[in-house]
Formats: structure tokens, C-alpha cells, sequence
């Protein structure tokens, strides 16, 4: 309510992220969640906070797209270097319009075909769209098959979500996997038991005709096949 006093979350939330107290451990394991899990991870989000999130692919680290802060922490964190982008999730073709131009048939059909699922789609970027930790006229976008990390898109908006992992290192399929140096760096972590798909997404250009820039989850003769 307006004028209210911050709970007592609200309070150990703005606490954490601040000083770096002990993390946060979210369990979403087993067959759905609760709202309230969507709004603890959506607070440590809006507050700066960092994240470790289950995803259907692999395990993500996540933070807020909009927060340059964050995002660079992410960068900092994995050991990536500044000019390899990040890709973003979104919630929908709707989130997704919001960043990039979608336009012709062949993108169409592999969003029609294969979101929510494991594709990134690299687009032209959204001439009004100001990341201020990324200059490319394209962006990385997927929509995860995944309930809680739609839920929480659809709470916050767009995301940075790289495999939770040190760069060069293997991504993380269940939480068990996640390296406890990487956990130690974070606000919040999201305890969804094992990735059902086990590994990363397919990462396809559609900025200049269709390629396929990384192997993944999905066969490159089906991102071909459903592109026509």
C-alpha cells in the first residue's frame, strides 16, 4: 500500500543486496510454485540484486536488462568480456517486439514453431531501444519453456540470462552442478531441481538472411525445416 512501511522481507531483501549478506535460497522444486517465490525474486532483481534461475535449457544468472550496474556485475562474475553480448530473455513475442524489428516470414515461423523453447533468435535491435551496456544493432532474444522464468519476465521485464557458469566452464543442468564459487558471488538462487532439456539453446541469426551461429537443443535440419 502507498505510505506503508516495507515489511520485514522488503527490509532483509534491501539488506542483502547491499551488503552482500547470506544468499537467498528459493526452492521451485517439484510440480509449480507460488506467487510470493516470483515476488522474492523479483525484489532482489529491482533492487540491484543478482540471480541463479532454473531455466528449461540449463541454469541462468540473471539480472534486470535495464540495470546497467547489474549487468555488468554479470560480466564481472562469469569472467566475460565486455564485447561478447549478453542474450536476453523475454516473456513473448509482445517483450520481444519491444526490443527488436520482427519482421518477415522466416522469423515468424521459428517463433511461431519454437517459443517458448530452446532457440535464441539473434534480431535486428530497436533503434529506440537504449541498453546502456550494449551498443550492437542486434540482440540475442528467447522465450525459456519454463513457468517460473515466465512468471518472473512477465513480473519484471526483460532479463540477462547467460548460463550460470565461469566462462569456458561447462553450464549448469541442475542446481547441484552450479559452481559454489559462482553462488557465493550472488543475491538469490532458485533451487528448480534438474534442466529438463539439459542443454543450451540453439542460437540462430535472422538479421541477414538464416544461420545458425551455435549448435543447441534443437537440430539445425529442424531450424531450417520450420523456417521454410
Amino acid at each position: 500500500m502507498p505510505g506503508s512501511a516495507p515489511s520485514v522481507w522488503e527490509r532483509q531483501t534491501c539488506r542483502r543486496v547491499i551488503t552482500g549478506d547470506v544468499m537467498l535460497r528459493i526452492d521451485v522444486e517439484g510440480p509449480g510454485f507460488v506467487i510470493e517465490q516470483v515476488e522474492q525474486a523479483a525484489g532482489l532483481l529491482e533492487a540491484g540484486g543478482i540471480g541463479v534461475i532454473p531455466t528449461d535449457t540449463v541454469y541462468g544468472l540473471c539480472a534486470l536488462a535495464t540495470d546497467r550496474v547489474a549487468v555488468e556485475k554479470v560480466f564481472r562474475i562469469k569472467g566475460r568480456p565486455l564485447s561478447k553480448p549478453l542474450p536476453l530473455q523475454v516473456s513473448g513475442k509482445g517483450q520481444a517486439g519491444e526490443l527488436a524489428v520482427i519482421d518477415g516470414p522466416q522469423v515468424t515461423r521459428l517463433m511461431d514453431a519454437f517459443w517458448p523453447g530452446p532457440i535464441t533468435l539473434i534480431l535486428p535491435k530497436r533503434r529506440d531501444v537504449d541498453l546502456p551496456w550494449q551498443d550492437s544493432p542486434d540482440i540475442g532474444l528467447r522465450v525459456p519453456d519454463c513457468p517460473f522464468c515466465l512468471a518472473l519476465l512477465e513480473r519484471v521485464g526483460w532479463l540477462v540470462v547467460p548460463s550460470a557458469n565461469f566462462s569456458g566452464a561447462e553450464p549448469p543442468v541442475s542446481f547441484a552442478d552450479v559452481d559454489a564459487a559462482l553462488l557465493e558471488a550472488v543475491d538469490f538462487a532458485v533451487q528448480g531441481g534438474a534442466c529438463p532439456i539439459g542443454i543450451e539453446s540453439t542460437v540462430v541469426s535472422v538479421t541477414a538472411g538464416l544461420e545458425v551461429l551455435r549448435e543447441g537443443a534443437i537440430p539445425s535440419g529442424d531450424i531450417m525445416g520450420a523456417a521454410g
